[in-house]
């Protein structure tokens, strides 16, 4: 491992729980968080994990993103929740430790963060409860032996995230009933603030490009869904209820993932392959969401799905399910009754989706006036400013000599520190 003790002391580290190349909810937050610190005045270091232990580390010592080794082959899966914690945590404790708070969006992190350096703040910027999605991607809701032995260190590591950080901050109540139902001992210290996406303009001219690359016409409806294809997110869900939607909406799936092939035989099983498309992983997603009439979720487990308050951004009505818990979490419900911008469906009942799907495309004022609320919910909530307030508390002024070490907040990624770029689903 490379000498780390030589890097430039930093006012803030923000922890994710992949590599800080790959993509993903983790990695969303940790950008969004760090642009936001840099512009009132603090220095940052976007922190990431990087399984591949043949990989070299090699960095300036103002370099604003790194990767740390997680000390588990990718092949060992099953024994990560169990070992990382440590060997990141002997990682950071080689690095200057931050001047002003650590942030980390995973349970590994806060673990590593507090045995490395216990007077640093420690603050869990809690993303999604594992030990409540996992179920959901178990075929039949019957794990195999290695799925209850992952299932029980990932419950471990979340209940003592919860124990050691001293706040933990939620973008939603749901999402603290919810912790404050898996940790009670947590109570006091979950906090709610609502975060993530900023307000965006879609460009007409990108929006007519990509309808047409994709043989739309002007009348058609667009319907997007971004994820990983996995049990949870089931997409299948949306692919069997296009044949009961209006013949003008047309179904795009982006993400790649264990689902993926089963997926495609569906839509030709179904003979809508020319409805309901499965483009994989793309790298921009500005031009998908601007050619989009509606973004749609179908998952069973979704706290805050970024790519849901994307849609918001760009003024896009979206669709999500009901919260009803234990069958379906979905924090973005609370979202939709508080502030509107979009509709929620019954995920229990078959049809209830193609319902609200129809109600959505035939009405052009209710469409409209929905994706105002979405794009003004996004304006007034979504910006990052009102989290790095929280997360500050009452020392929200830089230290006097923070232009002394300021990094690049350009985030390069050509700058290759660490190995090869990894695709991460928005669960963590």
């Amino acid at each position: 491992m490379a000498d780390v003790s030589i890097l430039h002391p930093r006012d803030i580290y923000l922890a994710s729980h992949s590599s800080v190349y790959g993509i993903g909810g983790g990695v969303t937050v940790t950008e969004g968080l760090a642009a936001a610190f840099e512009r009132v005045g603090f220095n940052t270091l976007i922190l990431g994990v990087d399984d591949n232990p043949a990989t070299t580390i090699e960095f300036d010592p103002g370099t604003p993103r790194l990767n740390l080794h997680s000390g588990v082959p990718e092949r060992f899966w099953r024994f990560r929740n169990w070992v990382v914690p440590r060997t990141l945590g002997h990682s950071l404790a080689e690095l200057p430790p931050p001047r002003r708070v650590f942030v980390g969006v995973n349970p590994l992190w806060i673990i590593a963060a507090k045995r490395a350096w216990p007077s640093v703040p420690i603050v869990f910027l809690f993303v999604a409860l594992l030990s409540n999605c996992q179920p959901f991607t178990w075929y039949r809701r019957r794990p195999t032996f290695w799925q209850r032995i992952n299932y029980a260190s990932i419950r471990r590591a979340e209940h003592l995230a919860l124990t050691l950080a001293d706040r933990t901050i939620t973008p939603t109540r749901q999402a603290r009933e919810e912790l404050e139902a898996f940790h009670p001992a947590a109570r006091g210290r979950i906090e709610v603030c609502t975060y993530g996406a900023e307000p965006r303009q879609a460009d007409a001219n990108i929006r007519a490009a990509k309808r047409a690359e994709l043989g739309l016409r002007d009348d058609d409806f667009l319907l997007l869904a971004v994820g990983v294809c996995d049990r949870n997110k089931a997409f299948d869900r949306a692919i069997r209820e296009i044949p009961a939607v209006d013949k003008h909406a047309h179904l795009v799936i982006i993400g790649d993932g264990p689902e993926y092939n089963s997926l495609m035989r569906l839509t030709d099983e179904l003979r809508i392959a020319d409805r309901a498309r499965l483009v994989g992983l793309q790298p921009d997603l500005d031009p998908w969401y601007a050619a989009a009439d509606c973004v749609l979720s179908t998952s069973q487990y979704d706290t805050f799905p970024y790519v849901i308050l994307d849609g918001m951004s760009y003024g896009r009505p979206v669709i999500v399910p009901r919260h009803a818990p234990p069958n379906v979490y979905a924090g973005l419900a609370e979202v939709i009754t508080d502030h509107g911008g979009g509709l929620l469906y019954d995920r229990m009942r078959n049809g209830a989706l193609a319902a609200c799907l129809n109600r959505l495309i035939r009405d052009d004022e209710s469409r409209a006036s929905l994706g105002t609320e979405a794009r003004d919910f996004a304006q007034r909530y979504l910006d990052w400013t009102t989290c790095v307030k929280l997360i500050l508390g009452d020392s929200p002024e830089p230290p006097a000599d923070a232009h002394e070490s300021r990094t690049d907040t350009r985030f390069e990624r050509s700058k290759t520190l660490v190995g090869n770029t990894t695709a991460e689903s928005d669960d963590l």
